[in-house]
Order: C-alpha cells, then sequence, then structure tokens
C-alpha cells in the first residue's frame, strides 16, 4: 500500500477539507498523512487581504511542499487560488462542491441598531458595522443595502470562522459576511445570531467558491489518475468555466469579482461582476 502525502493549511475549516480528502483517498486504497504548512496569509494576522497582494498568498507555501517532494498532493479551496499556478504543478482534482452562497450573519439586535432587521426589512436609523475586507461583498452589499434593511459601514476583519464569530458576538462588528461552505463544513455556532443567505443574484459568489482543489506535480501521472477518480464530473465544467474567466481577467484579491456557472441537464448560465 502506497503512502501518501496531503499538504494544507492548518485552520479548523482547512483541516476539516484536508480530512475530507484524505478519507476519499483512503477509500482508493492509500494510506494517507496530513502535513500542516504555515502560509503567508496565515502567519501575517494585521494586514488586510487586498493589502496581502494577490500571488496567493495562501497558497504558494503549501505548493512548495510540493515541488520539494514533502507531499504528493496539496489541498486548497479555489477561492484561494492565484490566475497563475506554480510551474510544473497542476489542479488535477476538484472532490467536493459545497453551497456555494454566501451569508451575511448580524447579532441579534446589534446594540439596539437593527432590532429584527433580517426578518422585518425595517431600514435601521443608524450605520451598521460590517465586517468583510472583500471588494466583490463590499460593492454587491452597498448595492443590496436598502433590499437588506440596513445601511453600513465596512471594516476590514481577518481571523478563521470562529475568530469572526467571537468578534461578532464580541460587539466588535454588528454584522459580518462568512462563505456558507465553510460554515457547514466545520459546523459553526450561530446560535443567537441572525443569519440570511444570500441567494447568487443578490451577492455573486467568488469564483469556485463552495469547491476544493487539489494540485500535484504535472509529473505524477498517478496521482492525477487518483484525483481524477475522486471528482464528480461537473465539477470540471463548472472550474473550468469560472476560473477561465478570472485568469482571462487576471483577477486578485484586489479585484470586485464575482463569477458563478449554474450546471444542470438541461440548462447553464452565468452570473458574473467585475469592477476594477
Amino acid at each position: 500500500m502506497r503512502e501518501l502525502c496531503i499538504a494544507g493549511r492548518g485552520s479548523r475549516l482547512a483541516m476539516a477539507q484536508n480530512e475530507l480528502v484524505k478519507k476519499l483517498l483512503e477509500q482508493e486504497g492509500y494510506k494517507v498523512n496530513i502535513l500542516t504548512v504555515s502560509t503567508k496569509g496565515d502567519r501575517d494576522r494585521k494586514s488586510s487581504v487586498t493589502e496581502l497582494g494577490g500571488n496567493g498568498p495562501f497558497v504558494r507555501d503549501v505548493e512548495k511542499a510540493l515541488l520539494s517532494g514533502e507531499a504528493d498532493i496539496a489541498v486548497h479551496c479555489v477561492k484561494d487560488l492565484p490566475y497563475e499556478m506554480a510551474p510544473g504543478l497542476c489542479i488535477a482534482g476538484m472532490p467536493d462542491a459545497a453551497d456555494p452562497r454566501d451569508c451575511l450573519i448580524l447579532r441579534s439586535g446589534a446594540g439596539g441598531k437593527t432590532p429584527g432587521a433580517l426578518a422585518t426589512g425595517k431600514t435601521s436609523e443608524s450605520l451598521l458595522t460590517i465586517g468583510t475586507g472583500s471588494p466583490r461583498r463590499i460593492s454587491q452589499l452597498r448595492a443590496l443595502s436598502d433590499k437588506l434593511g440596513m445601511q453600513a459601514e465596512f471594516k476590514d476583519i481577518r481571523g478563521n470562522i470562529t475568530t469572526r464569530l467571537e468578534k461578532l458576538r464580541s460587539g466588535e462588528y454588528d454584522g459580518i459576511v462568512l462563505a456558507k461552505a465553510g460554515l457547514d463544513r466545520i459546523g459553526a455556532d450561530l446560535s443567537g445570531l441572525e443569519v440570511r443567505i444570500l441567494e447568487p443574484e443578490e451577492m455573486i459568489p467568488a469564483v469556485g467558491q463552495g469547491m476544493l482543489a487539489c494540485e500535484c506535480r504535472e509529473s505524477d501521472a498517478e496521482m492525477r489518475e487518483l484525483l481524477d477518480r475522486i471528482t464528480p464530473p461537473g465539477n470540471y465544467l463548472r472550474y473550468e468555466i469560472e476560473r477561465g474567466i478570472f485568469c482571462r481577467f487576471r483577477c486578485d484579491c484586489r479585484s470586485a469579482v464575482g463569477i458563478h456557472a449554474r450546471i444542470s441537464r438541461n440548462s447553464a448560465d452565468l452570473l458574473l461582476m467585475y469592477e476594477e
């Protein structure tokens, strides 16, 4: 039995994703270990995501484990991938496609500013402080403010899902925006919070939101074939469409870009937003 090594980040969400891939590989008859990698984005907790730059701050250090031979497979969130991957490596598998939608999460009452705002649609008389550093989310939330019954200002936020929810509950923010896929994967505690799931027509998701990407060395034919086996056929098409447009625009985390392809047996449509 060949022993494989998966490289991935060490946050609670990343570990849940690593374990998901590990389980699939074990079902194929492999023994699998996980190598936890600290990335530039993990080490720098102060800079905003836009200040970290667009050259894969959550990806490049994980790729180094592949290039050095320490790992056979790297696991990433598709939405973290830069438009150019490291030479000699390839994305060969997309084993999971969870819910692509975003969630707007508010403290219940938000200090008296928004009693039942999401449930009633009442307009707030004062600004809500919403934690997000995403140009995509900020742009679309501004356009949605009336429909959501709120007026908002935006403040950057860093940290994993649990940390962000703690900051929300402590009153540092009135609301935050998180991907539903991540909330679902870690079973996040949302008790006592108001949650509005934003449909793609309201907030177009990030490229590949909810999808996992498995990367390996281009020269490793065995890994490429293995990762293909654990990838549902429909995932490739969505990935290729969304990533193709993203790479054509040469986007990075400083771009306000949302791309979401919806594909079924009888139809397909594409949602797109892009701002310089």
